[in-house]
C-alpha cells in the first residue's frame, strides 16, 4: 500500500513548516507532561511490585534458607531490571519508530515477567499484568486477545500450581484483568493525545499553506495583468516619445499612473481578503488593452445579462477567466485578433476566449497534448482552481494556429470548496462595491 505523505513531507509543506512548527511546539508541552505522567505512573506500579515481592521472597524455600541480606538484594535487583526493560516496552508503545521492534521488547517483557517467578514465588507474577497491557497495545487485536487470555489462564494455573487456594487464585486473576486495563486505558488516552496533536499540527499546517496557494495564486490573477498592461503603456509611451507626440506620450503615462494605482488596490483587496471582480469591467479593460496593442478584440456577451441569469459568483469567476486570458493573449500569443464569447444556456454559463496568435514555444498549454489537458502555466492553474471551485471545468485547446481557452460552469450548484473559490465568504464584497482597480483599467 502506498503511503499517503503528511502536508510537511511535500515541498510546499516544507516550505511553510516554521508555522506548523509553532503549533507543534505549543502543543507539545502537554504531550510532554502527559508521558511524564504515564512514565510516573508505570514507575509506581514497579514500586508497589517491588514493595510486595520482596516479603514474599522470605516464604519461598529458597528464602528461608537464603541470609536475610540476599533475600532482599535479589528482589530489589530483579525489579529493578523489570522496570528497566518496562521502561524500553513503553517507549516501544509510545514512539513505534525511535523504540526496539516489538517482538524483542515483548519477548524482554516476559522474560522478566515469568522467569524470576520460581525462586521469588508467585506474587512476582503480578508484572504479567504490565505484559497483558503491552500486549493489548503493541499487537494486533486478534493475536492481542489470544495471548491476554492464555496469559490470564497461565496466571490462574501457576497459581494453583503453587499450592495457592481458589480464593487467592481468583483474587490474582481480578488482578490481572483490572492492572493490565488500567494500563491499557492509560495508554491509549496518551497515544490517542499524541495523535490528535499531530493531527491538530498537520491542519494548522494545511491552513497555512492553503493560505499561500491562495495568496500566491490570487498575486498573479489580480496583479499579471495590470503588471502586463504597465509594459505595454511604458512601450506605447516610448514610441509616442520618439515620434514626438507629446499629447499621447501624456495619455500613456496618465494610464500608468491609473494602472499603478489599480495595481496598489488589488494588492490591498488582496491582503484584507476581498477580491471580488466585475465581468462588465474585465470585459471593457480586455477590449482597451487588446487595442493598445493592436489586437482587434470582437466581444460577443451581454455582462449585465450575464449577471442577472447566472448570478454574481458564476459571472465572477467568469470575470477571472476573461483577466487571466486577456494576460495571457498580451504575454504569449502573436495574435491579430481576440474573440470572447460568453452565454447561458441549459443551465450553464459557457465562455470561451479564442485568438489566432498561437507560438507552441510561448503559450502555456500548447504544442503537447497532456499540457493542453492540464492547462499548464501558474496563471492557467489558477483559474481551473477557480472555476472547479464552482463545479465547472476548463479546456485548453491549441491547434490550427489558434488558442482556445474554455470554460463551462454550471449554474445554481454550490461551490465544492470552502463556499468560494476564492476562500471568500458567501455574499462579501469589495469596498465601495466596485473593483478593486477603483475604475476601469484602461479606460481614459
Amino acid at each position: 500500500m502506498t503511503r499517503v505523505p503528511r502536508v510537511r513531507e511535500t515541498p510546499a509543506g516544507r516550505a511553510a513548516a516554521p508555522a506548523g512548527d509553532l503549533v507543534r511546539s505549543a502543543s507539545s508541552v502537554a504531550v510532554r507532561r502527559l508521558t511524564v505522567f504515564t512514565h510516573v505512573v508505570f514507575l509506581v506500579v514497579a514500586v508497589g511490585l517491588t514493595v510486595t515481592v520482596v516479603p514474599a521472597a522470605g516464604e519461598t524455600p529458597w528464602g528461608r534458607s537464603a541470609p536475610h541480606a540476599l533475600v532482599v538484594a535479589v528482589p530489589v535487583l530483579a525489579a529493578l531490571v523489570a522496570a528497566g526493560v518496562n521502561l524500553v516496552v513503553l517507549r516501544s508503545a509510545l514512539a513505534p519508530r525511535g523504540g526496539p521492534p516489538r517482538v524483542v521488547s515483548l519477548l524482554s517483557m516476559a522474560v522478566v515477567a515469568y522467569v524470576p517467578a520460581p525462586l521469588l514465588g508467585v506474587d512476582w507474577l503480578a508484572w504479567t499484568a504490565v505484559l497483558a497491557c503491552f500486549l493489548v497495545v503493541l499487537l494486533p487485536v486478534r493475536v492481542a486477545a489470544v495471548l491476554y487470555a492464555g496469559g490470564l489462564l497461565l496466571q490462574l494455573g501457576l497459581w494453583r500450581l503453587a499450592g495457592e487456594d481458589w480464593g487467592a487464585t481468583i483474587f490474582a486473576g481480578v488482578s490481572y484483568v483490572a492492572t493490565s486495563f488500567l494500563l491499557v486505558v492509560l495508554l491509549r488516552a496518551l497515544t490517542t493525545y499524541q495523535e490528535l496533536e499531530r493531527a491538530r499540527a498537520e491542519l494548522a499546517l494545511a491552513e497555512v499553506l492553503r493560505e499561500r496557494v491562495r495568496v500566491s495564486r490570487d498575486l498573479h490573477d489580480l496583479l499579471g495583468r495590470n503588471l502586463t498592461a504597465v509594459s505595454l503603456k511604458v512601450e506605447l509611451a516610448r514610441r509616442h516619445q520618439r515620434a514626438g507626440r507629446e499629447e499621447a506620450l501624456r495619455t500613456e503615462l496618465d494610464e500608468v499612473l491609473a494602472l499603478s494605482h489599480a495595481a496598489a488596490t488589488d494588492l490591498r483587496a488582496l491582503v484584507t481578503g476581498y477580491r471580488a471582480l466585475s465581468l462588465e469591467s474585465e470585459l471593457a479593460a480586455a477590449r482597451r488593452l487588446l487595442a493598445d496593442a493592436g489586437i482587434g478584440c470582437e466581444v460577443d456577451a451581454d455582462p449585465q445579462a450575464l449577471v442577472t441569469e447566472a448570478g454574481p459568483e458564476v459571472s465572477e469567476v467568469a470575470a477571472w477567466v476573461v483577466r487571466e486570458a486577456t494576460t495571457n493573449v498580451l504575454k504569449h500569443a502573436r495574435a491579430t485578433v481576440c474573440r470572447i464569447s460568453a452565454h447561458v444556456g441549459d443551465g450553464e454559463l459557457r465562455l470561451t476566449v479564442a485568438n489566432d496568435g498561437v507560438d507552441a514555444a510561448r503559450v502555456p498549454g500548447s504544442g503537447h497534448p497532456e499540457l493542453r489537458e492540464q492547462g499548464a502555466g501558474s496563471g492557467l492553474l489558477g483559474v481551473r482552481e477557480r472555476v472547479r471551485g464552482v463545479g465547472g471545468r476548463m479546456d485548453v485547446q491549441s491547434g490550427g494556429g489558434t488558442f482556445v481557452l474554455g470554460c463551462t460552469v454550471p449554474l445554481g450548484r454550490p461551490p465544492v470548496q470552502d463556499g468560494r473559490p476564492d476562500g471568500r465568504p458567501p455574499g462579501s464584497r469589495t469596498r465601495g462595491g466596485r473593483h478593486p482597480g477603483g475604475r476601469k483599467v484602461g479606460s481614459r
